[in-house]
């Protein structure tokens, strides 16, 4: 802690900083000044925590120095001295809310007994504030969060009794308590390359991003994914398709959303009808919710206002289809395979369906169609319930149609290696393992990285590959990867650490657990074995 000696007195500077035990009271540093002018100069630079200051100097007396002192560090602790008793002094003193006010001669005990009470003032104040930091800090990471129950609130009972007097906090919640308000709502699709293994965290940090950011702030605006994980913001005004009606805010608040969220991720906006009051909110939300399904038809890069939806119709499974499908999977016939998914998407695309789940439990049904036809030509293994669910799952990570009918058809591809004949032969296989030989060294090679890169599903390429090669793809990669470090660990003048960075590991101690695991012995002891 800093402690700060002012005295025109050469002698009572001495005395003050040289004869008491200091670092007895927790004070690792003093320093003297003469007159207020310099004490001033000095204290703006090194901030003292307790100031002992004489009262009447010249150039600038103790008062006027503790009045300027005071405004740069209020939670300093003064401590005046003085040998007169001057009642104005005083008035000051007690003014600046000095700690005391000690009278010359000066007694030595009575300054260091002051002087303790200072230090003790200044470690109970420097403790609350770190309290009170670490509280406002806790409300600030917690903010956002609060804001989005509060969403969740409005868009669903908006009438709950709580919602009301919260909103009446504008400086937590922003949102006027009048309308009207526009609702937009969003789905967050990735790459399949790119799937983040923990989603939930990628939306926590973009619900921080908006919370903290300028614009979505200025727009006194309110965010939060719903129970559905869909991105929801609620902004005060009514926003229409057109520019008339202010589409240009909308257009700059998608903007700004893509641009914190990233490349990766893919954003596509529904716009709900305006609500007049808070009592609106759930069905301009409902509206906003089913204008981003309808996104599911496009390339989701223009926003879909609800005001401009047309009706919609009910698509159901075409079994007729279904049973011509595996017809035409049984005879070999893959272009006609094919046609009947791509007439189906075109028959979509004429007639959309809101219903999303209805929509897509239809192709759903096609890929179950293809894949039992697939087991009983020995292309895969029987589909368990397991991998079904999995399937379920991925089909409704497509963000739209268009990758919805790729996926399906990228089922069918395997079909084609059967026409063809031949296990080492077939395209689709020998594109596998031409993918593993080129890239199982890379740092982010995995199997999800191999079926994104020859078309497949990951379940699919796992039972495509153990029914064509008799061996799982794990067990065939650790083949690749073992013969591979043979080769190397046969080239002598290779350091270990070499031969596991050139394989794809980490360090040597990983790759000497995997040579060991694989092979049974360790690669020191397998080069041993090669030398003799």
């Amino acid at each position: 802690m800093k402690l700060l000696i002012v005295d025109d007195e050469v002698r009572t500077r001495e005395l003050l900083s040289g004869f008491i035990p200091w670092e007895e009271l927790e004070i690792d540093e003093v320093k003297t000044a003469r007159n207020g002018i310099a004490a001033l100069e000095l204290a703006r630079e090194w901030i003292p925590d307790v100031v002992l200051c004489d009262v009447r100097m010249p150039k600038m007396n103790g008062i006027e120095f503790a009045t300027h002192y005071r405004e740069l560090a209020p939670a300093s602790q003064i401590i005046f001295l003085s040998g007169f008793s001057d009642k104005e002094y005083l008035k000051s003193a007690i003014n600046l809310k000095a700690l005391t006010y000690i009278e010359k001669p000066i007694n030595l005990e009575e300054v260091r007994e002051a002087v303790a009470s200072a230090v003790k003032l200044v470690q109970e104040d420097r403790k609350k504030r770190a309290e009170e930091q670490r509280l406002q800090a806790g409300f600030d990471s917690s903010l956002p969060f609060l804001r989005q129950e509060m969403v969740r609130k409005l868009i669903t009972v908006p009438d709950s009794p709580h919602v009301l007097p919260a909103l009446q906090s504008r400086e937590t919640f922003l949102l006027p308590q009048e309308g009207p308000y526009t609702t937009l709502c969003a789905a967050l699709f990735w790459n399949d390359s790119e799937l983040p293994d923990d989603p939930t965290s990628v939306q926590e940090r973009l619900l921080l991003q908006l919370n903290a950011d300028p614009l979505l702030l200025s727009r006194k605006g309110l965010c939060g994914f719903d129970s559905f994980n869909w991105l929801v913001l609620i902004v005060p005004g009514a926003y229409g398709s057109s520019y008339r009606e202010g589409r240009e805010a909308i257009d700059q608040l998608i903007d700004r959303v893509r641009e914190l969220a990233g490349s990766k991720i893919q954003i596509p906006f529904g716009i709900g009808v305006a609500a007049k009051n808070l009592e609106d909110l759930p069905q301009a939300y409902k509206s906003a919710f089913q204008a981003g399904q309808m996104q599911y038809y496009t390339n989701g890069q223009v926003p879909i206002f609800a005001e401009t939806l047309s009706p919609t119709a009910a698509l159901d499974i075409d079994w007729e289809a279904n049973r011509r499908l595996r017809e035409h999977l049984k005879r070999g016939e893959l272009q006609e395979a094919r046609s009947i998914i791509q007439n189906w998407t075109l028959h979509a695309y004429r007639h959309p369906d809101s219903d999303l789940m209805r929509l897509i439990n239809t192709y759903f049904q096609y890929l179950l169609t293809i894949m039992d036809a697939a087991a009983q030509e020995g292309i895969t293994e029987q589909s368990g319930d397991a991998e079904r669910r999995y399937i379920w799952r991925e089909i409704h990570r497509r963000p739209n149609l268009k990758a919805l009918e790729e996926y399906v058809l990228s089922f069918l591809e395997p079909f084609s290696d059967l026409r063809q004949g031949g296990e080492e032969s077939t395209g689709k296989l020998r594109e596998i393992v031409r993918y593993i030989h080129a890239h199982f060294p890379e740092k982010g090679f995995t199997i999800r990285s191999i079926a994104d890169n020859v078309g497949l599903s990951e379940t699919y390429l796992c039972s495509y590959f153990k029914k064509q090669r008799g061996t799982t793809i794990k067990e065939y990669i650790t083949e690749v990867r073992l013969e591979r470090a043979k080769e190397l660990l046969r080239e002598k003048e290779l350091k270990l650490f070499e031969v596991a960075v050139r394989l794809g590991f980490a360090d040597a101690n990983y790759f000497t657990t995997f040579f060991k695991r694989a092979s049974g012995m360790t690669p020191t002891e397998y080069r041993e074995k090669m030398a003799r």
